[in-house]
C-alpha cells in the first residue's frame, strides 16, 4: 500500500473535522463588549458595506442567499460606510435609490458599474448619467440625492458605524455583539456556517438576558 493511500482515511477525517469545527473566537469572529439590549423578535444582522468595496460585491450574493433561508429568524440591514467624500457620495447614491424604490432592482448594477465597467459613480455627474440609463430623470434624481431625507439617512449611517470597531468592509454585526469580516470568513463557502453559529449565540445571549431580568 502506498503512503498516500495509507494516510488518506486520516486526512479525510481531519479535513471533515476541521470543516465542521465551530468558528473560533478572535479568529473567525470577535465578541464586542456591548451593553446594547436587543429589541425586536428577529436577530439583527447589519452589513456595513461600500459600493467601492470589491469584497462586498463578491460576498453580497452569498449573503442574500443565506438571508433568504433565514427570513423568519433574521432582520438584515445594509448600512453604507461613511468615512470620506467618496464613501459619502456613494452612501447618498444608495439612499437615493432606496427612496426612489429602485434599490432592489439595481443594487448589484451599481457594483458592476464601478468594478466591472470602471465608472466613477462617486461623482455626481456620473451618477446622474448612470441613473438616466435606468429611466430615472435627472431632475428627480438630483432632487432626491440632495433631499433632507437622504442627508438624515447618511448621518444616521455615519453615527451607527461609530458604535463598532469597523476598519474594513464588508463587516457583519450580529445583534450588536458578534462581529466578523470577509477576511475572517476567508472563503465564501464558510459564510453561511459562521453566520448560523453567530445567530445561535445571539439567541442564547437573548435567552440569558431574559432570565436575568
Amino acid at each position: 500500500m502506498s503512503l498516500c493511500r495509507q494516510w488518506l482515511p486520516l486526512l479525510l477525517f481531519l479535513v471533515s473535522k476541521f470543516a465542521n469545527a465551530d468558528p473560533v473566537l478572535n479568529e473567525d469572529y470577535i465578541q464586542i463588549d456591548s451593553r446594547i439590549t436587543p429589541s425586536g423578535e428577529r436577530i439583527e444582522l447589519i452589513e456595513f458595506f461600500s459600493y467601492s468595496c470589491l469584497g462586498c460585491y463578491q460576498l453580497g450574493p452569498d449573503l442574500d442567499q443565506w438571508y433568504l433561508g433565514n427570513l423568519e429568524l433574521v432582520n438584515l440591514t445594509l448600512v453604507p460606510i461613511v468615512k470620506n467624500k467618496q464613501s459619502e457620495s456613494l452612501a447618498r447614491l444608495y439612499y437615493a435609490l432606496l427612496a426612489l424604490d429602485k434599490l432592489v432592482a439595481v443594487h448589484y448594477d451599481v457594483f458592476g458599474a464601478i468594478h466591472d465597467d470602471r465608472r466613477r459613480l462617486w461623482e455626481v455627474d456620473a451618477q446622474i448619467k448612470w441613473a438616466n440609463e435606468y429611466d430615472i430623470r435627472s431632475e428627480e434624481f438630483q432632487r432626491i440625492l440632495d433631499s433632507e431625507w437622504v442627508s438624515e439617512r447618511v448621518d444616521e449611517a455615519r453615527e451607527l458605524a461609530k458604535r463598532y470597531p469597523i476598519s474594513v468592509t464588508p463587516t457583519l454585526i450580529v445583534d450588536g455583539v458578534y462581529w466578523t469580516t470577509a477576511s475572517m470568513v476567508q472563503s465564501r463557502s464558510r459564510l453561511g456556517s459562521i453566520l448560523d453559529f453567530l445567530i445561535q449565540k445571539a439567541i442564547l445571549r437573548r435567552e440569558t438576558l431574559m432570565e436575568t431580568r
